[in-house]
């Protein structure tokens, strides 16, 4: 899951990675995780509520985390297509970095690997334009 918080007010957007690497949490990608095809579907879909609420959990964020459902991005990795959400912290402010993590703006990921910099880029496009 990416998760990051937009001010409501100045259209701000910050993304909370792991310190250790990657972009999305609770895990990093796997190594040999490439972009699926528009058209790659899972024949099973879950719902992102419960690990939503566990990742909150996890981090210790005491506010409601918000799915952004017109986030669409699915990972091929070997033998799987792993979908990746997009959650969103509310309100005017952020909320200290959880222990092992940290707040970034996008161009604070320049000298990522290519896949974590595209996977800020098309969730910045879709909150920003």
């Amino acid at each position: 899951m990416l998760l990051c918080h937009k001010h409501p007010v100045s259209a701000r957007l910050h993304f909370l990675i792991p310190q250790h690497g990657g972009v999305v949490l609770p895990i990093p990608l796997p190594a040999l995780a490439v972009f699926a095809d528009e058209q790659a579907h899972s024949p099973l879909q879950t719902h992102p509520a419960s690990a939503l609420r566990q990742l909150q959990e996890e981090l210790g964020i005491g506010r409601a985390l918000e799915l952004v459902g017109e986030f669409r991005v699915s990972l091929e990795v070997p033998g799987l297509l792993l979908p990746i959400y997009l959650a969103a912290l509310p309100g005017h402010d952020l909320c200290p970095a959880p222990p092992g993590s940290r707040w970034i703006d996008l161009p604070q990921s320049i000298g990522m690997p290519w896949l974590d910099r595209e996977l800020l880029r098309r969730a910045y496009a879709l909150l920003i334009g």
